[in-house]
């Protein structure tokens, strides 16, 4: 430990600690962990969304599409091949390029008619059967009549619970360069359409596109199968390549003439039928390059089924037919959107290759970033004990926008994609690292600071010195802020069971929860006087309802007094001592005042000085008089509406001339809302009007409703029982000049 403290006070410390995470950033650059690629992914997917791919009606490809009204008009999926087969038959006569299903086709049609009657082998002779079996249609028969006449490509999946002979496949491959196959994602088995509808398509391509992650960045345009020669292509390319009449595709490996590989098995590089060159990475997938759904891609598949499209709009298309149906799951996430038709990503694909624009992450690129980032970061540690504070935050704000920067020009000029998050973080990290060991110094001589003066100032009144000590003078300003006052009561009956370490203790254990009740709404602590405290809110810092944040730390405050008194109570039991209840008193009030610095030279304190601070006292001392727990003035009732407040009377408070009309704080906008509420407030009224206005003997008959009331509200108190008392003595000397108007007598 005494060994990390001398490194740490070291004057050579910030360059041996950015040097040591700029090596470690280097380290995991070169093993490129998962988590690393998946942070990458992310920037490149925040890339797509603020510019994606332009999408161009111009581009031949549509997607017919089962959706909602399809399926209302012919029912659920999937629907009888007849149906699929009229939907092949409308497409070839509108001139379509190619037709390629997004589905896989793994069983006979169970509502084929000639799968129907031999259904009923059991129930007639075989005569009979023979008969209208041959009378009856072959629906799987129907669609494969239809994809004969037209050029169709059929879908495949993979799944490792398939069984049987791989997809067939109608294309030879030729290769230059390395073997393909070692670069391609194998699967484990597959699932395919049945062989009659395979036998009469053009083309086989995987349905697959989502092999390795959630969302879908690159799809693999080839793939191999465990146990089994060949490769099998994806829908996009296949629909393509037999769209062109070609016959197979060409894949160029490293190790091909032209290829720089150094002897390095880099993987594949291209792929190309008929006419297309399709680039993709080393493991032969191709980069999603995403526009987001767009609804002029896709046409319904009830439209051409009733014939409503027009010829133009489909002749010469690649057409996809896929679902948009939510019940049928078939969504995707890719980079821009959530939710995105599966279909969709087949014929963005096919878009990419016939438009030629994809997005690439050129093989230098890894070691691009890497030589990047060691130059780059070795300067930054070179430059670190050089430069003084501000300008060494310049230069690294340069060199980390630079590698912001130059990553998007890359990406939105040329497609090409480098990771515009590990360099400018590592080298963020090197900054960080370099300057906060003297940070870190200048922290701890100001939490000394904040220690020393914490013990007599607010934490915010603290931190804004610390941030601004030209504060640290005479001098106040003009602010309308709520003030708290409170004190025990009975706190000298109280004390008298306490020796002094006891009174010292009980005394922390009140002071500390309700400080901290205080504090945690944003109030200011004034002083402490023995057992009561000062505080107020909206200075030195603004508060927003300040003078709401003060009743709730009232209202928390009683509540923490409940839970605090329990466990007194159960602490004076067991030591067989009597219990005391502990009540309070609060004082609230709103208004202008001066706060600031007050005192002399030599000594000052923050606090605030004002007619309302003096109210707000005389306010405290009067819930002794009443019996209430929390009295708020006037201003702070006027600020605070939504909470539950009751009108308690119209006094004039010691050293005041005029009266003042008091409230009692109940709680919350909750209880403001309850109809027991509402029922006592509609009482206090009635026999404060009856009050006030000298009929004390009907005001008096009125009280016993108002405590009922009250209960009923969950209000208890003694305010009652005062003013019955009061009252009393009012009957007795009535006075001549009575105006509603309490003096108190007591401060």
């Amino acid at each position: 430990m005494s060994w990390l403290l001398r490194c740490i006070n070291s004057r050579h410390a910030p360059i041996i600690v950015a040097m040591l995470v700029l090596l470690g950033a280097l380290v995991l650059r070169i093993a490129d962990p998962g988590a690393v690629t998946r942070i990458r992914d992310f920037a490149f997917d925040g890339y797509q969304r603020l510019q994606p791919r332009t999408y161009n009606a111009e581009t031949p490809v549509r997607i017919v599409d089962i959706d909602e009204a399809a399926l209302q008009e012919y029912g659920q999926w999937p629907w009888p091949r007849s149906i699929i087969a009229r939907l092949v038959d409308k497409l070839t006569e509108k001139g379509a390029a190619v037709v390629a299903f997004d589905a896989v086709f793994a069983e006979p049609d169970r509502s084929s008619p000639r799968r129907m009657v031999q259904d009923l082998a059991a129930f007639t002779d075989a005569a009979t059967l023979e008969k209208l079996a041959a009378a009856a249609l072959d629906n799987d028969k129907l669609l494969a009549d239809a994809m004969a006449q037209s050029r169709v490509v059929t879908g495949f999946g993979f799944d490792l619970k398939g069984m049987g002979n791989p997809p067939r496949t109608f294309h030879g491959v030729a290769f230059a360069g390395d073997q393909p196959s070692q670069f391609l994602p194998q699967q484990g088995g597959t699932v395919k359409s049945i062989e009659i509808l395979e036998a009469a398509a053009k083309g086989n391509g995987s349905v697959n596109t989502d092999l390795d992650t959630i969302v879908i960045r690159r799809v693999p345009m080839l793939f191999r199968v465990a146990g089994y020669e060949g490769l099998f292509p994806a829908l996009s390319i296949e629909a393509l390549r037999v769209a062109q009449e070609a016959s197979s595709y060409l894949i160029k490996s490293s190790g091909a003439s032209g290829e720089l590989s150094f002897g390095e098995k880099t993987g594949i590089v291209a792929i190309k039928t008929g006419n297309l060159e399709v680039p993709t990475d080393g493991r032969g997938r191709v980069m999603l390059y995403d526009t987001g759904h767009q609804p002029a891609r896709f046409i319904s598949a009830r439209a051409v089924l009733k014939d409503e499209v027009p010829a133009e709009k489909l002749e010469g298309q690649v057409i996809f037919v896929g679902t948009s149906a939510i019940g049928l799951k078939d969504l995707r996430n890719t980079p821009v959107q959530d939710g995105v038709p599966g279909v969709e990503v087949h014929a963005q694909l096919a878009e990419q290759m016939i438009e030629q624009r994809f997005l690439a992450r050129p093989d230098y690129a890894d070691g691009a970033e890497f030589l990047y980032l060691a130059a780059v970061g070795l300067l930054m540690v070179v430059l670190l004990p050089r430069l003084s504070a501000g300008r060494m935050a310049v230069v690294a704000a340069i060199l980390i926008g630079a590698g912001l920067v130059v990553p998007w020009l890359a990406y939105s000029q040329y497609h090409l994609l480098f990771d515009p998050i590990y360099p400018p973080v590592t080298l963020a990290a090197i900054y960080v690292a370099g300057t906060s060991l003297a940070f870190m110094r200048t922290e701890r001589e100001r939490a000394e600071i904040r220690g020393a003066f914490g013990m007599y100032l607010s934490p915010d009144l603290v931190e804004q010195l610390a941030r601004n000590p030209s504060l640290l003078q005479l001098g106040g300003e003009q602010r309308e802020i709520t003030v708290m006052f409170t004190d025990v009561r009975g706190f000298t009956t109280i004390s008298e069971q306490f020796d002094p370490h006891g009174l010292t203790r009980f005394m922390n254990r009140f002071l500390t929860p309700m400080t901290d009740l205080i504090l945690a709404r944003k109030g200011t602590i004034d002083k402490y006087m023995g057992d009561a405290i000062m505080a107020f809110w909206n200075a030195p810092l603004p508060v927003e309802r300040h003078a709401a944040q003060a009743c709730d730390a009232a209202l928390a405050m009683q509540a923490r007094l409940v839970v605090l008194n329990e466990e007194w109570k159960t602490e004076a039991e067991a030591e067989g001592r009597k219990h005391i209840p502990v009540n309070i008193g609060v004082g609230l009030n709103t208004g202008p005042a001066s706060v600031g610095n007050f005192g002399s030279t030599q000594r000052f304190t923050y606090s605030c000085l004002g007619d309302d601070v003096n109210l707000a006292s005389r306010l405290e001392g009067q819930c002794k008089t009443y019996g209430v727990g929390i009295i708020v003035g006037s201003k702070t009732h006027d600020a605070i509406a939504d909470y539950a407040t009751l009108e308690i009377d119209l006094v004039t408070v010691k050293g005041k001339t005029e009266p003042e009309r008091i409230f009692v704080l109940l709680g919350d906008a909750a209880l403001a809302t309850s109809p027991a509420f509402a029922a006592l407030v509609e009482r206090q009224a009635a026999f404060l009007a009856l009050y006030r206005s000298g009929g004390f003997a009907e005001a008096l008959e009125t009280i016993e409703a108002c405590e009922a009331a009250a209960a009923a509200a969950g209000w208890r108190q003694s305010y009652y029982r005062m003013m019955r008392g009061r009252i009393d003595e009012l009957i007795d000397d009535s006075p001549v000049d009575w105006k509603g108007v309490y003096v108190a007598k007591d401060k």
